[in-house]
């Protein structure tokens, strides 16, 4: 398939490849896969408050402060 290509490229597609397959193979064995899902099943029964961040907040003040400059135009 890649017999036009240089050596050069082909030896790096090879490896890219066989390290791709052995990161996902050690993860996929070092990860559990059942307590990840459990963790995610509590976490949509017992949502919490997620903490605004900063720039969210002032984003959300400025975006108050236009609409009332804009209802304060029309009046």
């Amino acid at each position: 398939m890649l017999n036009n290509f240089p050596s050069g490229l082909n030896y790096y597609y090879f490896l890219g490849a066989v390290f791709t397959f052995l990161t996902q193979f050690i993860i996929r064995q070092t990860i559990n896969d059942e307590k990840i899902l459990a963790q995610l099943e509590e976490n949509k029964k017992n949502p919490k408050v997620q903490k605004k961040s900063s720039f969210q907040a002032r984003l959300e003040e400025m975006m108050r402060q236009q609409q009332a400059a804009q209802q304060n135009k029309k009046q």
